[in-house]
C-alpha cells in the first residue's frame, strides 16, 4: 500500500510539472463542458456593424467596453463556445451573452470581453444594461437615456463612466456593485444602491440626482453638484472639494454618517436627533445652521448618525 501511495505522489508531482510546462509554452489552458469535454478555443475577432442608435445588453460573466472610434463595430474576445450573440435590427444593437459553462484548468479563460465602437461624431439615444458578474466601461460617449438593472440579486455588474455624458441616467440599480463616474456629466440620475455598493464621482458634474442608499456609500470629490437628493439607511455620504448649487437635501437614517470637507456652498442647515454635529472641529450639539435662506443650500438631517463638516 505504501508503495502505491509513493508512486501516486511522484506521478502527481510529474503531472504538475508537465501542466506548468504546458502553461508556460502557451498550450490551451482550459477545458469546457459543451455536450462533452472539449478544449476551449479562443476567439479574437472584430465584426463590422450597420448604424444603430440604441443598445441592449444582457448576460453574465461578460465585460463590456463602449467607446468612440472610426466606425460601428464590435470586437469579441473569449471562448468560442461561449461567445455572445449580437444583431442590429431597426437601429438597435442587441447583445446576448452566454453564461460561462464549467471550466477545468489552472487558468480558465476568464470572462468574455466585448468592445462596442461607434464613430467619433455619433451619439446614442438609449442604452439598456442587464449584466451580472461583469464590468461595463463607457468612455467618451454621449448617451441620451441610460438604464442599468441588476440581472439577478446575487451577482451584479460594475459600471464605470469616463469622460461620458449621460443626459438621463435613471433606473440605475446596484446590488453589491460599484458605479464610478470620472470626468463625466450626468443629468437626471435616479439610483438605488444596496448591499454594500459604492457610488463614486470624481471631477464630474451631477445635476438633479436622486440617490437612495442602503448599507452603501456615496463618495463625491472635486465635482459640481446641483440639486442632489439622497435618502441613506445605515450608509455613509462623503463630499469633498465640491461646489454645491441650489438645494441639496440629504437624509440619514439608522447609523448613517455624513462627512464634508472643503465645500463651496452659501448656506448650511445641519441637524441630528441622537448624534453630534461638528462644524470645523467645533461641536454644536444636534444643530448648526447658517444662511438657511440662501439659494445654494446644503441640508443634512440624521436620526442617529454624526454630521461633520471640516
Amino acid at each position: 500500500m505504501r508503495k502505491y501511495f509513493v508512486t501516486g505522489f511522484y506521478l502527481l508531482i510529474i503531472g504538475g510539472i508537465l501542466l506548468l510546462g504546458g502553461f508556460v509554452m502557451g498550450a490551451n489552458r482550459s477545458v469546457v463542458w459543451d455536450h462533452g469535454f472539449k478544449v476551449a478555443q479562443r476567439v479574437n475577432e472584430t465584426y463590422p456593424l450597420s448604424d444603430f442608435k440604441n443598445i441592449y445588453i444582457e448576460g453574465r460573466d461578460t465585460n463590456v467596453n463602449l467607446k468612440l472610434g472610426d466606425r460601428y463595430k464590435v470586437h469579441i474576445t473569449g471562448d468560442k463556445s461561449q461567445s455572445p450573440k449580437y444583431k442590429v435590427k431597426d437601429g438597435t444593437l442587441t447583445i446576448s451573452g452566454k453564461e460561462q459553462k464549467n471550466n477545468i484548468g489552472v487558468d480558465v479563460m476568464g470572462r468574455e470581453q466585448i468592445t462596442i465602437t461607434i464613430p467619433m461624431n455619433k451619439s446614442l439615444d438609449n442604452v439598456n444594461i442587464r449584466l451580472a458578474n461583469g464590468n461595463m466601461h463607457v468612455n467618451d460617449v454621449t448617451i441620451d437615456h441610460m438604464v442599468k438593472t441588476a440581472k439577478d440579486m446575487d451577482y451584479d455588474a460594475n459600471l464605470y463612466l469616463d469622460n461620458a455624458t449621460i443626459n438621463n441616467f435613471d433606473k440605475i440599480n446596484l446590488y453589491n456593485a460599484t458605479l464610478d463616474m470620472k470626468n463625466s456629466k450626468v443629468n437626471n440620475m435616479t439610483l438605488v444602491a444596496s448591499a454594500y455598493s459604492d457610488v463614486k464621482s470624481e471631477s464630474s458634474t451631477l445635476t438633479n440626482a436622486s440617490v437612495n442608499l442602503d448599507e452603501s456609500n456615496l463618495n463625491i470629490k472635486q465635482s459640481n453638484v446641483d440639486s442632489l437628493k439622497s435618502m441613506a439607511n445605515h450608509s455613509k455620504i462623503s463630499i469633498s472639494k465640491t461646489t454645491l448649487m441650489n438645494k441639496n437635501d440629504l437624509r440619514l437614517f439608522g447609523g448613517g454618517r455624513f462627512v464634508g470637507s472643503a465645500l463651496t456652498v452659501d448656506g448650511i442647515n445641519l441637524s441630528t436627533e441622537k448624534g453630534i454635529v461638528r462644524y470645523f472641529d467645533k461641536s454644536y450639539g444636534q444643530n448648526y445652521e447658517n444662511k438657511t435662506d440662501a439659494t445654494n443650500l446644503l441640508e443634512v438631517r440624521a436620526t442617529k448618525g454624526a454630521i461633520t463638516i471640516k
